[in-house]
């Protein structure tokens, strides 16, 4: 699958806790945004639930 470069701009304190975060959990934060922008993906159905 062809990959894209995306540009996203963050408050640097959310970026240091989210990178923490993410180390804790064993990925990256490239990993956790695909992981998260393929939640919605209608391909299965959507077995993974947000809430506020």
């Amino acid at each position: 699958m062809e990959t894209v470069n995306v540009t996203v701009r963050m408050e640097g304190q959310a970026r240091g806790d989210t990178a923490k975060l993410f180390s804790e959990l064993g990925i990256g934060t490239t990993q956790a945004i695909n992981v998260f922008l393929k939640l919605p993906c209608p391909k299965e159905r959507y077995r993974y639930y947000l809430s506020a």
